[in-house]
């Protein structure tokens, strides 16, 4: 008897990790709840205040120009970290998001915006 409990709450142990891990791989990749919650022409004012309610971290990173937000979800890693790119231009003295979007390689947008990010915001 006492072997057949533990051998049910084994089985419930496993079904419980399973049902997290479908969870974990049925949720959206960040970028593509940026692009659903982020229409491309809004003011980046706005996105800026639509994406800092789920990233845990936002970089502004200015160019000449143009300004690159940096977003970032899931892990405080910087390896392991995922990045949402809102890149906005000035149109009539308001900055505007023209594209939403991030780096397939994580290693490219590390290099890409190492002068700007500040790595003490993330865990070693």
């Amino acid at each position: 008897m006492e072997h057949r409990t533990h051998l049910a709450k084994v089985v419930l142990v496993l079904i419980l990790l399973a049902a997290m891990l479908l969870l974990g791989a049925c949720q959206p990749h960040p970028l593509e709840r940026a692009r659903e919650q982020v229409p491309i022409g809004i003011s980046r004012e706005e996105a800026i205040a639509i994406l800092s309610q789920e990233a845990w971290y936002h970089q502004p990173c200015p160019n000449r120009i143009t300004i690159d937000d940096l977003f970032f979800y899931t892990s405080r890693r910087l390896k392991e970290a995922q990045v949402v790119i809102l890149q906005s231009e000035p149109i009539d003295g308001v900055y505007v998001v023209y594209d939403i979007g991030t780096f397939d390689e994580p290693n490219a947008w590390r290099a890409a915006y190492r002068d700007c990010l500040q790595m003490d915001m993330f865990e070693p």
